[in-house]
């Protein structure tokens, strides 16, 4: 049986990526610039909350599944799906980074190349595909539809804890986000069967307070480094971007805005694994060889990062089963999201 599609998570995906290779873009050069650290600051208070959350909308099954053996397999797909391009990956960066290691700030030994086993790969970006495992991992062992509330209430509590005292583990940080997810799918499902297809329609005022709220937060925190309201921005962000994923299909569906967007949220999991080399190739050659000015520069490495992968994945990797497996841990044709 063939997935459902939800639209609205596509655009949402294709926003989310977009900021993911925008922020990378921007702390390549290292340049230290005060409107480079307030937009920064304003991506990252939100944009991996928001592909938590996405994934967990998508994780619907698990409250469905009865047995010990549909949750095992369910773990099984789940660490095809993300353990194996981020041990593949990693495991390729790690000479890459010794031979390199002469060069950087911080040296990289091979007792470091260990850390990949707990979370913390060579390529950096790659931590999201180790945190999601786990996080479906202990949710699909120990969330039923009996227990799903109670895990959600205190899941908020441990991640509002675990951003009070900034914690190392992100484990704790993000499940919440991922329950959210979960809990927005039911209340989904419950509109539906009323005959409605949007989550968030007729909420123009409260996402102008989200937005307002939003940009508060992330002054306070920007100014003042108080990481809890980083949890607040997360939310505020996310509502917002849910809620325009939504305008945008009832007003303007079918504009090529739209349409760029979900195609590009479809090739989330493609860009996410690929952009980060084609990016250090393209900071090396506009930034330090042809020492293009910060702002052309950062541009180029945007665009180059964005549209790359597009043709790299469907000429070279999705035509090489092996490959598709290794970097996108994909055994099916149909999947091609961060999920």
């Amino acid at each position: 049986m063939a997935k459902e599609r939800f639209r609205a998570v596509d655009l949402a995906k294709g926003i989310g990526i977009i900021l993911v290779v925008l922020g990378h873009s921007l702390k390549q050069t290292e340049v230290d610039a005060k409107w480079i650290r307030v937009l920064v600051c304003l991506i990252y208070s939100f944009h991996m909350p928001l592909f938590f959350m996405l994934s967990g909308f998508l994780a619907r099954k698990i409250l469905r599944m009865e047995t010990y053996k549909e949750r095992f397999l369910y773990i099984k797909d789940r660490a095809v799906r993300l353990l194996v391009p981020y041990f593949v990956i990693g495991g390729c960066y790690i000479p890459v980074k010794l031979k390199l290691s002469a060069y950087a700030v911080k040296p990289f030994t091979l007792r470091d190349s260990l850390k990949l086993l707990i979370g913390q790969n060579p390529d950096v970006s790659l931590w999201f595909l180790y945190v999601l495992f786990v996080i479906s991992a202990i949710c699909a062992l120990c969330v039923n539809e009996c227990s799903f509330r109670d895990i959600l209430y205190g899941s908020a509590a441990l991640c509002a804890a675990s951003w009070w005292v900034n914690i190392p583990i992100n484990t704790p940080k993000y499940l919440f986000f991922f329950l959210i997810g979960i809990w927005l799918r039911l209340k989904y499902e419950d509109l539906q069967k009323e005959g409605s297809r949007y989550l968030f329609e007729g909420q123009g005022l409260p996402v102008f307070f989200a937005l307002i709220l939003f940009l508060i937060f992330n002054r306070i925190y920007f100014h003042n480094g108080v990481n809890i309201f980083r949890l607040g921005s997360s939310v505020c962000g996310i509502y917002v971007t849910l809620w325009l994923c939504e305008a945008m299909l009832k007003r303007v569906d079918g504009s090529r805005l739209v349409h760029i967007l979900e195609m590009t949220g479809l090739m989330s999991m493609d860009i996410y694994i690929l952009h980060e080399p084609i990016m250090t190739a393209a900071k090396i050659l506009f930034w330090n060889k042809l020492v293009l000015p910060y702002p052309a520069a950062t541009l180029f490495i945007f665009l180059f990062a964005m549209l790359l992968p597009y043709p790299i994945s469907k000429g070279i990797v999705r035509r090489v089963p092996v490959l598709k497996l290794l970097l996108f841990g994909e055994k099916n044709p149909d999947r091609r999201t961060m999920d």
